[in-house]
């Protein structure tokens, strides 16, 4: 009797697996809203994966015509380089760029090459691996065979240890982005922007150090040096959100 009722209830059962679930529930919504599909802010900024989007394109032309306070009626000309973009009007110019067509592959990579172009900073020197020290012989003596087995697992370790060097290219573990910015040579340090950055008065150049990114604002303009420093801040500090927000990534 109990089976019988059981194959009669079958049909019933499937029906209600297979019927359509209400389309109020957004669980049942096929289509991904823009809400629900953005990432979140800040999730792709040490990817070192993604290729960069042009810089002039992450600024575009009102960020600098705010900047350099330009009214509509001057004529401005974007020109991309194989390393920026640069814009152009009435003899002054502004080129932006990133170091490289993606972000290096990790923050140390990214703070030792700003700190050996833009901190007068030598390369590191490949440590010299040492040669094994010939092992010497113990005398031999009587005893237990726990007791040699005992003395062998304690000098193991250290030996191995001594053994142990740096494989050649290997940077070490220490983080060298946290030593702070220095005046060295041309360049002035400017601190609080990113994570380092510098400014040289002369050549109008501020590079900036943000995460695994170097951001290069030059500015090149009838200004005095400060008034540029100002204007190069400002363009810096528009990429370094735009590199917060993951909006740095090239849309293929």
């Amino acid at each position: 009797m109990k089976i019988k009722s059981l194959i009669l209830a079958f049909p019933v059962l499937c029906l209600a697996c297979s019927s359509p679930s209400d389309s109020s529930d957004p669980a049942s919504n096929a289509d991904a809203t823009s809400i629900l599909a953005k990432s979140v802010s800040g999730v792709l900024t040490l990817t070192s994966n993604a290729i960069y989007d042009n810089p002039g394109h992450l600024l575009g032309e009102e960020y600098v015509r705010h900047t350099f306070n330009l009214p509509e009626s001057t004529e401005l000309e974007e020109v991309h380089e194989h390393d920026g973009s640069a814009f152009e009007w009435a003899g002054n110019k502004v080129i932006v760029s990133f170091n490289g067509t993606k972000p290096y592959s990790s923050i140390d990579f990214a703070s030792y090459d700003f700190d050996k172009k833009y901190q007068n900073k030598p390369s590191k020197p490949v440590a010299p691996v040492a040669e094994a020290e010939p092992k010497e012989e113990a005398p031999e003596t009587e005893g237990t065979a726990s007791e040699t087995t005992s003395t062998t697992a304690t000098t193991a370790p250290e030996h191995e240890a001594h053994q142990s060097h740096p494989s050649p290219g290997i940077t070490s573990a220490t983080a060298p982005h946290t030593e702070p910015v220095v005046s060295k040579g041309s360049f002035e340090a400017v601190p609080g922007v990113g994570d380092k950055a510098v400014w040289n008065p002369t050549t109008g150049e501020m590079h900036v150090l943000y995460v695994n990114h170097i951001i290069n604002v030059t500015v090149e303009t009838k200004d005095k040096a400060e008034v540029r420093k100002e204007h190069a801040l400002s363009l810096a500090e528009v990429l370094i959100e735009k590199i917060a927000d993951n909006e740095y990534i090239k849309r293929l």
